[in-house]
């Protein structure tokens, strides 16, 4: 990007001055421990956000979208971005099941669970407990049971998330990850794929001090199984799955399937603005 400052590169996408957000060609899985490259992938991505963004926007959803740059970056609202990852769960699997052994896998929850992830691939972005009237912080590690998984507890004022100790930015951070999900498993459940879980990000538009979706909502970003079926499935849990090779034909192959899934998965989610 000639001209332009780079602020900031993570796994998967580089966040540019002014602002622009590019997608990358990587695919990563434990937190970045596992890392290839699908050539094409990131126009993809891109194409997969901007049809989802454009979509919330129709539902009266705000997000930092505002257009598309080229095929694999589009311009966005500059804002502080708030240092969560926002699930929402329809469905029990992955990583929930390890923290709540007693619940069935393929349970399904008619009320959303939402849960807030502190974005820390160090500590493997752990679970957080937000008690905004106490003005702490509790973190679980997310790969245990609640029980046995604690590993500390922080005053929210001076931390990073300090932000949180307004209870009413929670409230509005759970109401927006509920509709978002919301928005877009009736999307899906028109093209008959159930929409299990999904991962999202927040900001403080730095003008108006409104609270956006920001970031990205592509392949990497929610489990969904066509036809309601896990065997189907299209998202990047597929690649986290992918059994490791020395053969680099078969990775190819592999991977090749992957980068199939995920541009199905924006052909897609195109049908949502139609």
């Amino acid at each position: 990007m000639e001209g332009l400052t780079k602020l900031i590169e993570g796994k998967t996408k580089i966040v540019w001055d002014c602002v622009l957000i590019e997608s990358k060609d990587d695919i990563t899985a434990g937190d970045g421990a596992r890392r290839d490259e699908i050539e094409g992938k990131a126009a993809i991505a891109t194409a997969t956000t901007v049809n989802c963004f454009r979509w919330l926007e129709v539902n009266g959803i705000p997000t930092h979208y505002v257009g598309i740059h080229d095929d694999r970056t589009f311009i966005a609202r500059k804002v502080d971005m708030i240092p969560l990852e926002l699930v929402a769960r329809r469905i029990a699997t992955g990583s929930y099941l390890k923290r709540r052994p007693d619940v069935v896998e393929g349970t399904c929850f008619d009320d959303l669970v939402v849960e807030f992830f502190e974005k820390d691939d160090a500590n493997h972005d752990p679970l957080l407990v937000i008690d905004p009237v106490g003005k702490r912080l509790l973190r679980f590690t997310p790969s245990k049971p609640l029980g046995e998984g604690f590993m500390s507890e922080q005053p929210l004022t001076g931390s990073q998330l300090a932000i949180l100790t307004d209870s009413e930015v929670v409230t509005r951070l759970r109401e927006i990850t509920q509709s978002v999900f919301e928005v877009l498993e009736e999307a899906w459940a028109k093209q008959n794929v159930l929409l299990v879980d999904l991962k999202i990000e927040c900001g403080i538009d730095v003008e108006t001090g409104e609270l956006l979706v920001a970031d990205v909502i592509d392949n990497d970003s929610w489990r969904i199984w066509p036809a309601g079926d896990k065997a189907q499935m299209k998202d990047k849990q597929v690649y986290r799955d992918l059994a490791e090779s020395d053969d680099p034909a078969a990775k190819a192959k592999e991977l090749g399937k992957i980068k199939s899934n995920y541009a199905w998965v924006a052909k897609q989610t195109a049908q949502f603005l139609v």
